[in-house]
């Protein structure tokens, strides 16, 4: 990407027509590389992207379930629930086994 007015000195010989052909074909090449790497990428965004949704869709349910649920817990059990929940929870119950994905990668 040198830029629109740069030129290159080019001698009109055979030889110097052959070394342009070859420039043209490796940056055809590298240009279809690229755009291989740009749809594989779109690809895995959109995947991603669905999975966000489908989450954030569920997690309003999950939500008005949870908040039904303390309002009862508070109703039985008073209001200062609090202490009584953080003394007895030892570890957490569920764990994110999520692991980070390289971003390099091209399927």
């Amino acid at each position: 990407m040198a830029g629109q007015n740069a030129r290159l000195n080019v001698v009109p010989t055979v030889t110097m027509l052959g070394v342009m052909k070859a420039r043209l074909v490796g940056a055809t090449r590298g240009h279809a590389l690229l755009k291989k790497k740009s749809d594989a990428l779109t690809v895995q965004f959109r995947a991603l992207l669905k999975k966000i949704v489908t989450a954030k869709e569920s997690m309003g349910d999950m939500m008005k379930t949870s908040s039904f649920a303390l309002t009862e817990v508070k109703y039985v059990a008073g209001e200062n629930v609090k202490h009584v929940v953080l003394e007895n929870v030892k570890e957490a119950t569920l764990k994110d086994g999520s692991e980070p994905q390289p971003s390099t990668t091209c399927v």
